[in-house]
C-alpha cells in the first residue's frame, strides 16, 4: 500500500508538487511510462534530533517535502531559490493529506554548519538535499521524499487538466496581467491576459501567475493561493479519465527531481478517489516582520518552540509534543540576532 501511495502522489505532486500536492494515486498502463526519470539526488535520511517515540508515530505516514523553484532554465538544482516550499503529510491509513507551507522569507538554520538565513536560501546553496535537510532539521520532520519541479511543468499539467476556477478579487487583478506576461515569456506556453476581476476560469499560465503574485499583499497570503490552487487541481485530478492521467505523467515526469525512483513503481496503481487534502496551514504559526543584521524584510518565528509544537500537532494529531534540543536552540539564537 505505501508504494501505491507514492507513486500516486508523485505523479501528480510532479504537477505542482507543492502549490498542487495533489495526492492522488491513479491507474494507468506502466506502458506508458517514461522509460527514464530525471536524475535523482540522495534520498532523505532519518532525523536523529528527535525521539525513538516521535519517530515511530512518523511511521504510518508518509512525509514529502515538495518545492517550486524560481528557474527559467529548468534549472533544479542548487543555484536557484525555491519559490516556494511545502510539506505534505499523508496518513497512509486514510489517505487524508495535510499540508504546510513554510513561508519563504523566514529566517531560519540553513545548513549543518550553522549558515542562517531565508528558508528559499538553503535551496539555492545546497539543491534539494539541502534544503530537505533545513526543514527536517528545523521543524523535527523526518521527511521521506522530495519532489521539485519548475513553474514551466506546473503550467503544462494545468493545462492538460484544462484549468482551474478561481475568484479573483480587485486587488489581485490589478497586478496579475503582468505577471502573466512575465511567465508566458519565462515558459513559452501562450496564454492571455484577464479581462475582468470576478470568478476566471485560468489556463496553467494563468494559475501560475495567480500563485505567485506578490506586491499586492503578504507572503501569507501568496501561500494561502498556493494552497486554494493545490486543492483545485487535486480535485480536477481526482475527476480525470484514464488517458488524461496519462498524458499528465509522460509530460511532466522528466521536467521534476525527486528521491523517487523506478523501483518504487507498480505496473497498476488504483487509487485515486481514497486521497483527500482535508487542510492546510503555514509556518511558522505566529509571525513577526522583523530586521536582522542589514537585511529588513524577515519573516520571524515569535516562539519557534511553540510553531513547532503547534506543527506536530497539526500534522501528527500529538497533543504534547516536546520538541527537540536543536529546535529550541535554534529558536533561542533567532531571538538573540533580531534587532532590538
Amino acid at each position: 500500500m505505501a508504494n501505491y501511495l507514492k507513486w500516486g502522489f508523485i505523479t501528480i505532486a510532479a504537477v505542482w508538487a507543492a502549490m498542487i500536492g495533489t495526492m492522488a494515486g491513479f491507474a494507468w498502463n506502466i506502458a506508458h511510462m517514461p522509460q527514464r526519470l530525471p536524475e535523482i539526488e540522495r534520498p532523505p535520511v532519518q532525523n536523529t534530533n528527535i525521539s525513538i517515540e516521535t519517530q515511530e508515530k512518523m511511521e504510518g505516514y508518509w512525509t514529502v517535502a515538495v518545492f517550486g523553484v524560481d528557474s527559467r532554465e529548468g534549472n533544479l538544482k542548487k543555484s536557484t531559490r525555491s519559490d516556494m516550499q511545502m510539506v505534505f503529510n499523508i496518513n497512509l491509513g486514510t489517505g487524508e493529506m495535510r499540508v504546510v507551507s513554510v513561508y519563504r522569507d523566514t529566517y531560519l538554520k540553513l545548513d549543518k554548519k550553522g549558515r542562517y538565513g531565508k528558508i528559499n536560501d538553503a535551496y539555492f546553496f545546497g539543491g534539494p538535499t539541502q534544503a530537505v535537510d533545513a526543514l527536517t532539521e528545523n521543524l523535527d520532520l523526518s521527511i521521506d521524499d522530495y519532489a521539485a519541479f519548475s513553474w514551466k511543468a506546473v503550467a503544462e499539467a494545468i493545462n492538460i487538466l484544462d484549468g482551474i476556477d478561481v475568484d479573483i478579487s480587485h486587488e489581485e487583478f490589478r497586478l496579475i496581467n503582468g505577471f502573466i506576461t512575465e511567465t508566458v515569456e519565462s515558459t513559452g506556453i501562450g496564454s492571455h491576459h484577464l479581462k475582468k476581476e470576478g470568478l476566471n476560469h485560468l489556463d496553467g499560465v494563468q494559475a501560475v501567475a495567480y500563485a505567485r503574485l506578490r506586491k499586492t499583499d503578504t507572503d501569507f497570503k501568496r501561500t494561502e493561493r498556493q494552497r486554494e490552487v493545490a486543492n483545485l487541481v487535486l480535485k480536477k485530478a481526482r475527476e480525470a479519465d484514464l488517458a488524461t492521467l496519462n498524458r499528465l505523467a509522460s509530460t511532466v515526469l522528466p521536467q521534476i527531481s525527486t528521491s523517487i525512483g523506478m523501483k518504487d513503481l507498480l505496473p497498476l496503481i488504483k487509487n485515486v478517489r481514497r486521497f483527500h487534502m482535508t487542510e492546510s496551514e503555514g509556518f511558522p504559526y505566529k509571525v513577526k516582520d522583523a530586521a536582522i543584521g542589514k537585511v529588513k524584510d524577515y519573516v520571524v518565528p515569535v516562539d519557534m518552540v511553540d510553531s513547532v509544537r503547534h506543527m506536530h500537532q497539526f500534522l501528527f494529531d500529538e497533543e504534547d509534543y516536546e520538541p527537540s534540543e536543536t529546535v529550541k536552540e535554534i529558536g533561542k539564537l533567532i531571538k538573540s540576532r533580531v534587532n532590538k
